[in-house]
């Protein structure tokens, strides 16, 4: 079957035939369970591609659903939208789902939702590591990057930051050592970026543009991102300046802050894109911070 998957545990019938319209107009082949016992056993017998979760349900919560996900290392990259009525519920989740929905859902806000992941389909098929490195893949990453967006869409005050760091000079290090010297090298220039990160941070690589990302889902204080961009950037200095057959290797290294003003990921990509560039040119410090605005002004 090539359509993508979707696993629906509710026990609302009338919830039920809202998600699985949204779902089958947009080409997923949706599952149905209505007790949380069954689910938890359809999980550990097949991976879906997404799971729609309520979290009141006969047999064993949703709760202790997401947290079983969340702890086995076959399930903890599954997406997961949690759809409760009960915000306080929602507010004292042991683990954090993708997505929080609470009832009653707006079928806009889902249509659009369903709209975004579609862009994001491959990532729900391909391994989710890059072999060189370690990291996410990049579709793995937009995957995660459309959930965060999706998010800050709920409430118009928060924003989310997307690190990304980069080698200038890699393509002259291509030129000058063996392929299996530089993917040891990228791989060990990605351990360096890990060390400035939490573990459980979205972290990836992207092969054909040769970048690195992470996600910076929560920003409590202005000076956060900032923070860490230098972080990351003293940590991968280090070991470029260590490795640096002749070249003048360096890390430049900045985060982007999305608010919801962007329509969508290829707009959030397209502006990493463009402050990469930037970085490279010297035009801004290195780490620097861009936003929407900033961009767009020149």
């Amino acid at each position: 079957m090539n359509k993508p998957i979707a696993l629906i545990i509710e026990d609302d019938r009338d919830v039920l035939a809202l998600f699985r319209h949204v779902l089958d107009i947009a080409g997923y082949h949706t599952e149905i369970v209505l007790n949380g016992k069954e689910a938890m056993e359809r999980l550990e017998a097949s991976q879906p591609d997404i799971v729609l979760l309520d979290l009141q349900l006969p047999g064993m919560s949703g709760i202790e659903i997401l947290t079983r996900m969340r702890a086995d290392d076959r399930m903890r990259n599954i997406p997961v939208v949690v759809i409760t009525a009960y915000a306080p519920y929602a507010a004292s989740l042991p683990v954090e789902p993708d997505l929080l929905l609470l009832k009653p859902v707006d079928i806009n806000q889902l249509s659009n939702l369903v709209q975004r992941l579609q862009v994001t389909q491959g990532a729900m098929k391909e391994p989710v590591h890059d072999k060189v490195t370690g990291l996410y893949t990049l579709p793995f990453f937009i995957l995660r990057l459309t959930f965060s967006l999706e998010r800050i869409k709920q409430s118009e005050f928060r924003r989310f930051g997307v690190l990304f760091a980069d080698v200038a000079q890699v393509n002259e290090l291509k030129r000058k050592i063996h392929i299996d010297d530089l993917n040891r090298f990228l791989h060990a220039l990605a351990d360096q970026f890990k060390v400035a990160l939490r573990p459980t941070d979205t972290m990836a690589w992207s092969p054909r543009d040769e970048y690195f990302l992470t996600l910076i889902e929560e920003i409590p204080a202005p000076e956060v991102p900032l923070r860490i961009a230098s972080r990351a950037r003293d940590s991968m200095k280090k070991f470029l300046e260590d490795h640096d057959y002749g070249l003048g290797l360096r890390a430049n290294v900045g985060v982007l802050l999305c608010d919801s003003g962007y329509e969508d990921t290829q707009q959030i990509m397209r502006d990493i894109e463009i402050a990469r560039s930037y970085l490279r040119e010297g035009l801004y410090t290195n780490p620097s911070i861009f936003d929407r605005d900033m961009l767009k002004k020149k």
